[in-house]
């Protein structure tokens, strides 16, 4: 079977910067009641209750990277999203929630920081997982005092875009 491509690409504007502004986390149950249409790398939802919890991120501090692994041998490609949040200061309610975390899998949208931001969901099929993370005090005083949490993944599909609507109308 062939797999003809379908368009070229011209250098884009520098308009675009890295970081996330915010992540927004739900259970894969719950992403799934929201029954989720998926069609040319996009997904729509019909929004059913508030599912997704938002996660406002410090500057410079959090991400989002998604690998396309390939076997050449096996004629097979998935993709493996990895998702770092940041969360300051040491508190009994966010180590509470962090664990949480730990015992779900999850569903992620990422609010990027440009200035008209995009919002990618990952997670979409198997879910994401807490795969490491830390708690510290630092050392220096302009150190973090916090937690840094790594949320992994592995797709059949590469990340998918939603509209800021759909975003917002799920989240607490």
């Amino acid at each position: 079977m062939s797999c003809p491509l379908s368009q070229g690409f011209v250098l884009d504007c520098k308009d675009a910067v890295g970081g996330i502004k915010s992540v927004r986390l739900a259970s894969l149950a719950d992403w799934e009641a929201q029954t989720p249409v998926y069609a040319s790398g996009a997904v729509t939802v019909t929004p059913v209750g508030n599912a997704f919890w938002k996660y406002e991120q410090l500057k410079e501090t959090s991400s989002l990277t998604e690998t396309i692994n390939s076997s050449a041998q096996n004629g097979t490609v998935y993709y493996t999203p990895e998702v770092v949040i940041v969360l300051s200061k040491l508190l009994a309610a966010k180590r509470n929630e962090i664990q949480l975390l730990a015992k779900n899998r999850l569903v992620a949208i990422i609010e990027t920081n440009d200035e008209t931001p995009t919002y990618w969901v990952v997670g979409c099929t198997t879910g994401l997982e807490v795969s490491a993370g830390t708690s510290a005090t630092g050392t220096a005083y302009a150190d973090l005092q916090g937690y840094s949490i790594t949320l992994s993944g592995m797709e059949p599909a590469s990340m998918f875009s939603i509209s800021a609507a759909d975003a917002d109308g799920m989240t607490n």
